[in-house]
């Protein structure tokens, strides 16, 4: 368990005070305030829901090998085992994210040419590469599915972090939420409050993703006849940086990506947009999540920017780089909150999951604030200044509360103030 706490630059301040306490809240609703406005929500937001660990791929093998999880053809679930033995022989520990940019690799040089690859004096096909890649996606996405059993009540954490950002003033740019997670948490607490949000897809029944659309906004018509129109106020811009569970690659004509909610079998998990896809060499390199990565560097590069990130541990080198682009611009802000901040045993030469330590100790600005403090249940974090489930609720500023207790503070002390002496008129 850690305490809670935050870091200014690299002073520690214990929240052990209603003091403390109340300048944090303060301080966050300055940030709030700010013109542009950018959430990151990494995979400690769904974990406590039941969300895959994918920082080491040796640890889900014995799952692999289980219903739902391993291909159904039993010829293909022992070829794509043997790549796997075969790529992790050499290796301590590797994500399932890194592996999946590996496969992408082996297939696109045999496409490009037209032979099995030599790794470790064994060749890999392109096709053994790509029944290894449809059996960890297939793992990626029924366990993201699984989560489509969490409850209304139990996505409340969710709502009131969303309840909360939507109170800035409507004259703000729309906020901006970025995951990194495949799951459908943050698109199902959206649709429970009743939030309009651009997620990059057009249409309605085929919904095809159209990234243009992010440049849309929403109006509806004023009162008067004069032509001018107001701003729907429960609007959002949502951006899933690594692919989502729904999302499939179509390349029937060029390529395009479109939202799919029907259950793929084993010959369409290579369709799953999950990060990063492989994609034939002749495609545009990277896409759509080099457009999701270009929103992202647009947004925070913007003047009088604050980031808030919620349990994302600073391990994907990619937005890391443009999170510290962005720290060379004055106006900006970068508000971490994570449950806890290890110290490395080397500090000369720290491990990449010590980047939160090196933040705090090694860039020393002011303008990063890190809120830490969780407490764990089961293996999982479920309380404490630096989970979803507090910060949402305690420490996130609920900016119409404190307006009225502002304005109530204004009416007491106006109705306090001693009346002035009747002025005296003057002599006849």
């Amino acid at each position: 368990m850690s305490v809670n706490e935050y870091y200014l630059s690299d002073t520690q301040i214990a929240l052990d005070t209603e003091e403390e306490q109340t300048k944090l809240v303060q301080r966050l609703r300055q940030y709030l305030e700010l013109r542009n406005l950018t959430i990151l929500l990494g995979n400690g937001c769904s974990i406590p829901h039941g969300a895959p660990l994918i920082h080491d791929t040796k640890q889900i093998i014995p799952e692999l090998e289980r219903e739902p999880y391993r291909l159904t053809d039993d010829n293909d679930q022992l070829r794509a085992r043997a790549v796997l033995d075969h790529l992790l022989s050499g290796k301590d520990k590797i994500g399932v994210e890194p592996l999946l940019a590996v496969l992408n690799n082996i297939r696109a040089n045999a496409q490009l040419l037209g032979m099995p690859q030599a790794l470790g004096g064994e060749s890999i096909t392109e096709g053994d590469a790509a029944k290894l890649e449809s059996l960890l996606k297939k793992w990626l996405y029924q366990r993201c599915k699984s989560l489509n059993g969490v409850t209304d009540d139990q996505l409340r954490y969710h709502k009131e972090l969303f309840r909360r950002i939507l109170l800035r003033s409507t004259t703000l740019p729309r906020a901006k939420i970025f995951t990194t997670n495949y799951d459908l948490l943050v698109e199902r607490a959206l649709d429970y409050l009743g939030i309009l949000y651009f997620d990059g897809f057009l249409g309605t029944i085929n919904r095809t993703l159209h990234t243009e659309s992010y440049h849309y906004d929403l109006y509806y018509p004023g009162e008067t006849t004069e032509g001018r129109v107001s701003r729907v106020d429960r609007v959002l811009h949502l951006y899933k940086m690594h692919g989502s569970i729904n999302w499939r690659r179509r390349t029937t004509a060029g390529l395009d990506v479109h939202i799919s909610h029907a259950e793929p079998d084993d010959a369409e998990y290579g369709d799953v947009m999950i990060y990063p896809s492989p994609l034939k060499i002749t495609e545009m390199n990277g896409y759509p999540y080099a457009e999701m990565f270009r929103h992202f560097s647009a947004h925070i590069h913007q003047p009088q920017s604050a980031l808030l990130t919620i349990g994302y541990r600073f391990q994907d080198d990619h937005i890391n780089r443009l999170i510290y682009q962005a720290l060379s611009i004055p106006s900006f802000v970068l508000i971490i909150v994570t449950p806890s901040i290890s110290a490395p045993v080397d500090e000369e030469h720290p491990e990449p999951q010590h980047e939160l330590w090196r933040l705090v100790h090694h860039v020393k600005s002011k303008r990063i604030l890190v809120i830490t403090g969780g407490e764990k249940d089961n293996g999982q974090y479920v309380r404490g200044a630096g989970t979803l489930q507090e910060f949402s609720t305690t420490w996130l500023p609920d900016i119409s509360e404190l307006n009225v207790e502002a304005h109530a503070r204004e009416e007491t002390a106006k109705a306090l103030m001693p009346l002035a002496p009747a002025a005296t008129p003057p002599e006849p």
